[in-house]
């Protein structure tokens, strides 16, 4: 009886020993495929990190890359474009150093013909007055003069006349401001007050703007001496 009880004691035991046994395998089983995993997920994680950073590092490289030769392009067009501007600016001032002294030459000769002619016009004019103002004229021509009489006025002799030509132009000059009468005759100058201006040998009326005095109708003066 004995002998059976310790043959179950002992088939007990090994069967607990067994199933333990088996336990603890199948927990160790279960704890390295867990570590497997986790592993794996671990692998797949870096790998996918560092496939992402690497196709991040290389988009940068292409989008640098392609910045650069963006750069490289403009920089290149901003330069050829810069360069075409500096020599059409040499192309236009050489130009215009060649042209200048041209022009500057025609310009010279147009002015001094214009002063020339100015002055040939100018002495013709006051050659014309001259002459006009120093025509002798005979007062006792009763066809152009009546009513002749001697004054004395501002210390020089005239002749007092009524020119019978009533129509004659310079009667018609109408009014105007002195500086018209100074710039066209040879002489403009006070008689018994009025002014008269020089022309032909004869003070006629000027009708001055501003002026009081006012000549009697066709009333000219011829200067004695």
């Amino acid at each position: 009886m004995k002998g059976i009880l310790y043959s179950i004691c002992v088939g007990s035991l090994a069967l607990a020993l067994t199933a333990q046994g088996e336990q603890v395998q199948g927990s160790t089983n279960v704890d390295a495929k867990a570590k497997a995993r986790s592993t794996s997920k671990m692998q797949a994680t870096t790998s996918a990190k560092t496939n992402a950073s690497t196709s991040m590092q290389t988009r940068r490289n292409m989008d640098g890359t392609r910045f650069h030769r963006r750069a490289n392009v403009s920089a290149q067009t901003s330069s050829s474009a810069a360069v075409d501007r500096n020599r059409m600016r040499n192309t236009s001032t050489s130009a215009n150093t060649r042209i200048r002294p041209r022009n500057d030459a025609t310009v010279n000769r147009q002015r001094e013909r214009n002063i020339a002619m100015t002055e040939r016009v100018k002495n013709q004019q006051n050659t014309n007055v001259r002459t006009k103002a120093n025509v002798h004229v005979n007062v006792n021509d009763r066809t152009r003069f009546t009513n002749v009489t001697r004054i004395t006025s501002g210390g020089r002799t005239f002749n007092r006349a009524v020119f019978r030509d009533r129509n004659d132009w310079h009667f018609r000059l109408g009014f105007h401001d002195r500086i018209f009468f100074i710039n066209r005759f040879s002489e403009v100058i006070l008689i018994n007050g009025c002014s008269f201006f020089l022309d032909e040998g004869i003070f006629w009326p000027a009708f001055i703007i501003g002026e009081s005095c006012v000549p009697a109708p066709n009333v000219v003066f011829v200067a004695v001496g």
